[in-house]
């Protein structure tokens, strides 16, 4: 029995899909091939194209997609009612599987695969054996010590507007990848609204890398301390690096270097990151330290996050986690939290010891 080209497609789609989550690639090969060579290529073509419309390619793909899969079945239940049911749901099934397995496919080749490639400690003179407690402590002191003393600069120098492209945020992060030893800069994503900006507020995100056109989208509603932080890890994820402690590593890093109020949103955000990982008698000790301006922006942000809606919270964060998990992730979303090992492993802040007892 010969096969249709469409029937022979699909199964080398679905086999294709299935090899690539079954046996993923190595870490190694991923890469010298992927990362080294492929990606940067991609990245700036895609990212490029995708900067010329105002608006996200990523919100025009999912309606495509979603009408498409409506499509599939209106099709599959009309043509069960004429023929053969089983059968014809049965075709129905296998287009879908078929779609999810290009989905799929573009997700890995246009950004996905970046999920394969050693971790980032891996790359940096890495000590686990500072992460402690008291090196956390130390780590949250500093944290809010520096957001009080960049407060003031930061608020005189004023935020980037919601959809711009900070300067100093760009060569900074640029800075950032030589340090890390990227073989070319980043083409940087343009911010853009998104049509589930509603989602995000729900869910409680702040912002996203669209990986199918490497795109950045943000919720509108954040505050200006904000900004460059959020910005600097989409576009650290836009660099390739792919696990949320690394993009925050590279983001909080970018951020620091990138003037007065890229400097204090880093250590505003390091405030909320640090102290979260303090015992709570730690934790209230170490914030009645923040002055009144932080405390200010830190209220303000608990203002925004009113709007998140509990349910959809729990569902997007649960989804989330598995997705990382299935890529390798085994931490899923506790992989944020790992961005505070990182900076206390490497040092690389130069945190003097704390007084503290």
């Amino acid at each position: 029995m010969r096969l249709s080209v469409r029937s022979a497609t699909q199964l080398t789609l679905l086999f294709s899909a299935a090899v690539m989550a079954i046996f993923p690639p190595g870490a190694a090969s991923v890469e010298r091939w992927y990362a080294d060579r492929l990606y940067p290529i991609i990245q700036a073509n895609v990212t490029s194209l995708s900067n010329r419309l105002p608006f996200a390619l990523f919100d025009l793909a999912m309606v495509v997609l979603a009408l498409t899969a409506i499509a599939i079945w209106t099709w599959a239940i009309k043509l069960a009612r004429r023929r053969q049911v089983i059968r014809s749901l049965w075709r129905g099934f296998v287009a879908t599987l078929t779609l999810i397995a290009i989905v799929y496919l573009w997700f890995l080749a246009a950004w996905g695969l970046n999920y394969a490639r050693p971790p980032l400690e891996s790359q940096l003179t890495f000590d686990k054996s500072r992460v402690t407690p008291e090196a956390v402590r130390t780590l949250a002191e500093h944290a809010v010590a520096q957001a009080n003393r960049t407060h003031g600069d930061a608020h005189a120098a004023g935020f980037a507007a919601m959809w711009d492209r900070p300067p100093a945020l760009v060569d900074a992060l640029h800075s950032v990848e030589r340090d890390l030893g990227r073989p070319r800069p980043t083409v940087i994503a343009t911010p853009k609204w998104s049509i589930f900006s509603a989602y995000y507020r729900a869910a409680g995100v702040s912002g996203q890398l669209a990986p199918f056109f490497l795109e950045t989208l943000l919720n509108p509603d954040l505050i200006g301390p904000e900004r460059a932080v959020v910005l600097g890890h989409e576009w650290a994820h836009l660099a390739g690096f792919a696990p949320e402690s690394d993009a925050s590593f590279v983001g909080l890093l970018a951020a620091m270097r990138s003037g007065p109020a890229g400097e204090y949103s880093a250590w505003l955000d390091l405030v909320s990151e640090a102290t979260r990982q303090l015992q709570p008698v730690t934790q209230r000790l170490v914030l009645e330290q923040l002055g009144p301006g932080p405390r200010q922006d830190q209220h303000a942000i608990r203002e925004r996050l009113k709007a998140v809606v509990a349910a959809v919270d729990r569902a997007a964060w649960t989804a989330y986690d598995q997705m990382l998990r299935s890529q390798g992730v085994e931490e899923g979303v506790q992989n944020y939290s790992r961005v505070i090992e990182l900076l206390i492993g490497t040092d690389v802040l130069k945190i003097p010891p704390s007084n503290s007892q």
